[in-house]
């Protein structure tokens, strides 16, 4: 006696049905388990990408710095551990070029054309330059109460994990000036270095001296070196 035609046709629709099952049921397994393995939870990534970040013995970075409408410096950098640094770029709308190493801070385009020898650390260490010549200097935090996990963004093709905080910031000349501090990074998620920051706080005279800083980060840990100019 022949089989009835809808009880086969049943069969292979209850084995395809079980099929689509157990593979839904492992690419869920597999996928939750991808999932955890990369979604660090973002106060856990930002307390390792900042730790790494700080902590680099070397970095190449750029940095816009606007009070109001007014652009006051918009440079590019390398620093090299401990406090060797070279930066070229505008500063107040004049061209200017900083080298510090050791003892000695050189300058050119600022106040001259030539090279100005400096002994000291006294202009590497003044209020005027201390965001361009420490730019780690921004991170300094008593606290970060609450990390917001923003959606991803591509920085040069990579793509990073983009977080947004309001800290309270330990820094005596910014805490001066400025409040309600708003902080933006992007970080990427298999080097855990910080790649982008974007800057916000409003200036204690109002919307005219709020302050916003752009900056950007790569080349960490890279053979860099910084040396005198030939004078």
């Amino acid at each position: 006696m022949a089989k009835p035609h809808w009880l086969v046709l049943d069969k292979k629709i209850m084995l395809g049905i079980l099929t689509v099952i157990v593979l839904v049921l492992g690419f869920y397994r597999i996928g939750g388990g991808y999932y955890a393995k990369v979604h660090v939870p973002p106060e856990e990534l930002f307390a390792s990408a900042m730790e790494k970040t700080l902590n680099a013995g070397s970095f190449r970075f750029s940095m816009l710095v606007k009070i109001g409408d007014n652009v006051i410096s918009d440079i590019k950098g390398e620093r090299m551990a401990p406090d060797s640094i070279h930066i070229t770029g505008t500063m107040q709308d004049m061209p200017v070029e900083f080298i510090h190493t050791g003892e000695q801070t050189f300058l050119k385009g600022y106040w001259s054309d030539n090279w100005i020898s400096l002994e000291g650390n006294k202009m590497a260490e003044s209020e005027l330059f201390v965001t361009e010549f420490n730019p780690m200097g921004n991170f300094n935090f008593k606290d970060v109460p609450f990390i917001q996990d923003l959606e991803a963004e591509k920085i040069n093709g990579d793509k990073c994990r983009v977080l947004e905080f309001q800290p309270i910031v330990q820094n005596e000349l910014m805490e001066l000036s400025y409040d309600d501090f708003k902080y933006r990074v992007w970080i990427h998620p298999g080097e855990k270095v910080i790649k982008k920051a974007h800057i916000e706080a409003t200036g204690k005279n109002g919307k005219k001296d709020k302050l916003e800083i752009i900056m950007q980060m790569w080349d960490f840990d890279k053979q860099i070196k910084v040396m005198p100019p030939e004078i």
